[in-house]
């Protein structure tokens, strides 16, 4: 039986039910039904079910366990649906899509990017992880952006700590819905001058939306959250500033990838690749033109295939020894591995005057990889200074007004929030304001 609290909500013969990501941040899924029709925006992994059952030594047993708690959507989520949505790459809305039934449309932000990341990472895991790919004979396909689909569903392309992401547009026979599902109202940086979630909404020429189910991830936020602008000033500074600098990214931010390059190219320092989860963004930009790869290396240490067109350097001849020329992005725990090897060789560097920058996009939902106080610890040895970034993947409360103001909903659904009181009480505040 489903431990997952379910949320029902009618409008004329449109019926929306939320499984996961009501007064919670993360595991996302909203099922519309519409007469004959049944669409399902998302798919997420409930972290805080997850958290709560599981630990050390104890690891789920695969979908049906997961179900069974709640962590995952029950299956009659999929039962009779044509097709699942999914807004962008990370597990708290993606899931488990081996475990959504055959014969089901998947609908993701990039087929390509989805075989580079998620598929290339987890489909030889061992664990429950395994699951996280689609099954090898499953209807995967690529979401069209700003184009009406043979479901009434317009994807609108929006800036988030994950590339690419995607809100929702439903028109449905009574009914228009609006699904935001995560998103920056500011982007990083403008991938392909496309990533406006203002501007995207305004192409469509809307007067209003019947409802909209908008995330508020950081209106429980308990700490100070940078802007853009604040972000890539800081990394400029430190740029400046510092000698060795090395900086940890989510594997899926690709904004925030191209941010640090401009930074980097400004302050006259190559980019310098250390983790083989970012090579993708590498493709990524060559594929689209986006970026040349003149300023970008990848660390010989690595012993990944090296993408054409990037030259390899070492890490331990090279870029620890004329750290002033580089800019180094790569995951804490391969940096550690290094730096640690070297001591054991008796050639550990002297690191006073650097940095390792911990950026922090998401809310702390995820599993994490690095025990950060023990990286710290080992880090401090070498002389590196550690410390976090707390810059956002999502909006700014403050930010809130103005996507109700394009938006125009006539009735608020909160998702993926802690705090789903606060934004009805702004809502209808906002909308009292805009009344004569």
């Amino acid at each position: 039986m489903s431990l997952q609290r379910i949320i029902e909500k009618g409008y004329g013969r449109v019926k929306i039910k939320i499984y996961g990501g009501s007064y919670e941040i993360g595991g996302n899924c909203i099922v519309i039904q519409d007469g004959d029709k049944k669409i399902v925006f998302d798919n997420g992994i409930r972290f805080s079910t997850l958290r709560k059952y599981y630990g050390g030594r104890i690891e789920p047993s695969g979908p049906q366990e997961l179900r069974s708690i709640g962590a995952v959507p029950p299956a009659e989520v999929f039962s009779e649906a044509t097709a699942v949505y999914i807004s962008h790459f990370h597990l708290d809305h993606v899931g488990l899509l081996s475990a959504i039934p055959p014969g089901i449309n998947i609908k993701v932000p990039s087929t390509g990017i989805l075989e580079k990341t998620l598929s290339s990472w987890y489909k030889s895991s061992g664990s429950w992880l395994a699951y996280i790919p689609p099954d090898y004979g499953a209807k995967v396909e690529e979401i069209q952006p700003r184009v009406e689909d043979e479901n009434g569903v317009i994807a609108i392309p929006v800036s988030h700590s994950c590339y690419p992401a995607y809100s929702f547009l439903y028109r449905g026979s009574d009914t228009i819905v609006f699904y935001s599902g995560d998103l920056r109202v500011e982007p990083l940086t403008n991938i392909l001058g496309h990533l406006d979630l203002l501007q995207g909404v305004d192409s469509l020429g809307l007067d209003s939306v019947d409802v909209a189910l908008i995330e508020g991830t950081n209106f429980s936020t308990d700490h100070m959250l940078m802007t853009p602008t604040f972000f890539r000033e800081h990394i400029s500074l430190l740029l400046k500033e510092y000698g060795f600098v090395s900086i940890s990214i989510d594997p899926l931010d690709l904004e925030a990838f191209m941010a640090i390059l401009d930074s980097s190219i400004l302050m006259e320092r190559g980019l310098v690749i250390g983790s083989e989860r970012l090579l993708w963004m590498v493709k990524e930009l060559e594929r689209t033109g986006s970026k040349t790869l003149e300023n970008m290396y990848i660390v010989e240490e690595l012993e990944a295939p090296t993408p054409v067109g990037l030259e390899v350097t070492s890490l331990t001849r090279d870029v620890l020894k004329r750290p002033q020329e580089y800019t180094v992005i790569i995951e804490p725990m391969g940096l550690l591995k290094i730096l640690r090897r070297l001591k054991v060789w008796g050639e550990a560097p002297d690191l006073v005057s650097s940095v390792l920058v911990l950026t922090d996009p998401e809310p702390r939902e995820s599993i994490k990889e690095v025990e950060e106080e023990a990286l710290r610890a080992w880090l401090r040895i070498f002389g590196v200074q550690t410390y976090r970034v707390r810059f956002s993947g999502h909006y700014l409360p403050h930010q809130f007004p103005y996507i109700i103001e394009r938006v125009k909903p006539r009735e608020l659904i909160p998702i993926h929030t802690e705090e789903p009181n606060t934004m009805i009480r702004l809502f209808k505040k906002v909308r009292e304001a805009k009344q004569p």
